[in-house]
């Protein structure tokens, strides 16, 4: 039989079969260290988004190079069998969540602006908060030209994470909305392009999660029909 807790870093690659992510979605709603595990990828992405790239100085390779000519070799350390096993059971963990953090901050822009360290690692701890959360309920749809959206919530913490991921691109000028609707009321959360990732609370005030396509800078209220619907 499979073991299910494998499919973590699958999952957060998106990369399973449809039936396979149908027993992983059901497997994480009740197990508390896979959870725990997508909450480490998710913490890692904001951490990364952070992150600007710094063009290296012209001289550097040249420099590189010059060392390595005049720098002798290290004679390789064998490894012991038993601590070799570890070391291969440990690192693919670490790889799967560098690839994950890298895939997501390069889908799309992300409701988490780049700020301030303080308000990264706020939201960083909400986001590993709601996945870790005992009650923390997983849904996911999958848009029939590409992409998928996922919603994690929690009624006990009253926060509830969203994650679009490679959305199909739309015409200039137009933009993916998220809002937060209970009855006629819609609330917005947010825009994005093909990606994001957003932070939502006071779930009690909402059913359902929509995502529309509005105008680019969003609108006050949806104006087109919802191109996917989450329950929360």
């Amino acid at each position: 039989m499979t073991d299910l807790h494998a499919f973590a870093g699958a999952y957060a690659l998106d990369s399973l079969n449809d039936r396979d992510r149908a027993r992983f979605e059901g497997h994480l709603e009740a197990c508390e260290s896979c959870r725990a595990e997508m909450a480490g990828f998710f913490a890692t992405t904001v951490r990364l988004a952070e992150v600007t790239a710094i063009s290296p100085p012209d001289a550097m390779r040249a420099r590189v190079l010059a060392a390595t000519r005049s720098t002798s070799q290290i004679r390789p350390v064998v490894a012991e069998l038993d601590r070799h096993r570890r070391l291969r059971r440990v690192l693919p963990r670490f790889v799967v969540a560098a690839v994950f953090a890298l895939g997501a901050v390069s889908a799309g822009g992300f409701a988490i602006e780049r700020g301030n360290a303080r308000d990264s690692m706020v939201a960083s701890e909400s986001i590993s908060s709601v996945l870790a959360a005992p009650d923390a309920s997983t849904k996911a749809r999958a848009f029939s030209g590409g992409g998928n959206v996922r919603l994690v919530s929690s009624s006990a913490r009253d926060v509830a994470v969203i994650v679009a991921n490679d959305l199909p691109a739309l015409k200039k000028g137009s933009v993916y909305q998220v809002w937060m609707i209970q009855g006629p009321d819609a609330r917005s959360q947010g825009t994005f392009a093909t990606g994001g990732t957003m932070i939502m609370r006071d779930l009690k005030a909402a059913d359902h999660v929509a995502v529309t396509v509005e105008p680019r800078g969003g609108s006050l209220e949806p104006t087109t029909a919802a191109v996917i619907s989450l329950a929360i």
